[in-house]
């Protein structure tokens, strides 16, 4: 292929995917390509209907998408002929809808709404990455394999090249490879980084979240305590990148974001040699967490890369008391077991 010919590729626009202009094979994820180009939209769109509507029994917050994506109005948008503005709308719809439905993913009902975003929406060319992170936390189920089948990357440069092998070989993604990928490349550190971020902001008017973001963030937790595991070097660059999205998760409510948190700074603090100064604005970040929760919610946690113990000045500007529960670790560290007693 020419030099020109790959620009052109590069540059080519979904619409113009010659997938959307056959109906010979029609991409699905519930039926086989070429049943899916016998289903016509009516069809395409009760089962999307129909996911929706066994959802909103699981989740009454689903009622704000019927407007946008599964109406009459939603039936009959073609995207590929509106403005930049029409688009940019139903891409943050999609994009938010995505986030909500990543906790039920493994629910039929999910798989139905799914279905019809990709008959109708073309999400799979349009919205890849709204997708993957829709469905990243469920890399080793032969559905994220259906959904991986379905992406365009078998460019070299497309930033989803890496699973190629996924799609041609049908074999779920394995542990090894996501980590192995997570500390190789630091924009896909970043990827999952930010989709905790913004699952927490969206599900943060929910008093379920704490149970419908376990997974992603247990999700999370493994994977970037992995990934800081098997790196044999962590550079600046790593902990520049993770600094930002640890003091996020220092102050946040959810225990499970906290606490997952707690995991990272543990790691990077036994592989990195840190400035005295950065340890110490980082221990007194942690200290002031510890002051939010009671102490039955606080993991035990060791610091013990440098010798930092948190004094009585350091403890006065963060107003709270010394407490039998924060104390000295053997190694010279400072060990959190418990929380410090806010003054009244």
């Amino acid at each position: 292929m020419t030099s020109l010919a790959q620009q052109l590729q590069r540059l080519a626009l979904p619409q113009t995917d010659p997938s959307l202009l056959s109906r010979r094979e029609v991409a699905s994820l519930l039926f086989d390509p070429k049943e899916a180009a016998t289903i016509d939209r009516d069809t395409a769109f009760a089962i999307g209907c129909t996911g929706l509507e066994e959802l909103l029994g699981i989740d009454p917050a689903f009622e704000q998408f019927e407007a946008p994506l599964f109406s009459q109005l939603a039936k009959g948008l073609e995207r590929s002929v509106q403005t930049k503005a029409v688009n940019k709308q139903l891409d943050e719809n999609i994009s938010s809808f995505l986030l909500h439905l990543s906790p039920y993913f493994l629910l039929k009902p999910a798989q139905k709404c799914l279905e019809w975003l990709i008959h109708r929406f073309h999400i799979h060319l349009y919205n890849a990455d709204s997708l993957i992170a829709c469905v990243l936390p469920y890399h080793e189920t032969r559905v994220f394999v259906r959904v991986i089948q379905l992406l365009k990357i078998s460019n070299p440069k497309h930033k989803w090249f890496w699973l190629s092998p996924v799609k041609h070989s049908g074999v779920p993604l394995a542990r090894g490879t996501l980590v192995t990928h997570c500390y190789k490349d630091l924009g896909f550190m970043d990827f999952i980084c930010s989709l905790v971020t913004r699952s927490v902001k969206a599900f943060a008017e929910d008093p379920g979240s704490s149970t419908r973001l376990r997974v992603l963030l247990a999700f999370y937790a493994s994977t970037i305590v992995s990934a800081l595991v098997a790196a044999e070097n962590l550079s600046d660059n790593v902990v520049a990148k993770l600094f930002p999205y640890i003091q996020k998760g220092l102050k946040s409510s959810l225990p499970d974001y906290r606490a997952a948190t707690y995991m990272i700074i543990c790691q990077i603090s036994v592989k990195v040699t840190m400035e005295d100064t950065f340890v110490k604005s980082l221990a007194s970040q942690l200290i002031k967490t510890l002051t939010k929760v009671p102490s039955q919610a606080v993991p035990s946690l060791v610091w013990c890369s440098r010798p930092y113990r948190a004094t009585s000045r350091d403890l006065r500007e963060l107003r709270c008391e010394p407490s039998p529960a924060l104390h000295a670790s053997p190694s010279g560290g400072l060990c959190c077991s418990a929380h410090c007693r806010r003054r009244s």
